[in-house]
């Protein structure tokens, strides 16, 4: 069983980086980022030290949130043709379509905690950014059975978040993360790449579930 301080750690630092990989940061955004940066609850491995150092980077060349957003929209393919499509089912996927069986596994999972894709049978449910904050909200849940005296329910929700990840982020996000790395034009998306290696090492180290990064 995680303690609590793993729990919320891993729950902050997974909420942070889904959501700038789902969403770029805009400008009010960055500079609170900034200021917390020294912060950053998943330190301790190599891809957050790249990712800090590149993120620092990132601000001493004054990155603006209009030159993320389009480094964001050219890796993902917000407004063309992705460099790094950010799908499960397009990387794991027999024919590389959105919409297919892992993205239905996916969106069954995302149900053990009640949960559901905000834009459903819109934007695939298996984007990246929506599987790391189904982790964030696995520890998150488990937190507060912890404050209400459940131990066994606070274990099923490490438990559900764990077997999510060994089916499907460990399958997957550290090549499209390594791609992310290699096509970036900005310092803040390969940090943002980065930084999520070092968040998947981390996890993997709490659970005991492998990773091959």
């Amino acid at each position: 069983m995680l303690d609590t301080t793993t729990l919320d750690h891993l729950a902050a630092g997974y909420t942070v980086l889904g959501q700038f990989h789902r969403e770029p940061p805009d400008e009010p955004t960055l500079a609170q980022l900034w200021k917390l940066l020294a912060e950053w609850p998943l330190s301790g491995t190599a891809g957050a030290e790249q990712g800090l150092a590149l993120m620092a980077q990132a601000r001493a060349d004054e990155e603006s949130g209009e030159t993320i957003t389009a480094d964001h929209a050219r890796l993902y393919g917000t407004l063309a043709v992705a460099q790094v499509a950010p799908y499960e089912s397009v990387h794991r996927g027999e024919d590389r379509l959105v919409f297919d069986e892992h993205t239905l596994q996916v969106r069954q999972a995302y149900r053990t905690l009640s949960l559901q894709a905000p834009r459903l049978n819109r934007e695939p449910d298996d984007h990246i950014g929506l599987e790391l904050e189904f982790i964030a909200q696995s520890c998150l849940r488990a937190l507060d059975a912890l404050d209400h005296g459940s131990r066994d329910d606070a274990e099923r929700y490490v438990r559900l978040g764990a077997d999510f990840f060994r089916d499907h982020l460990a399958q997957w996000a550290p090549d499209m993360l390594g791609r992310v790395i290699a096509a970036a034009r900005t310092s803040f998306m390969a940090g943002l790449a980065h930084l999520t290696l070092g968040a998947l090492e981390t996890y993997s180290h709490a659970t005991g579930v492998p990773v091959d990064l």
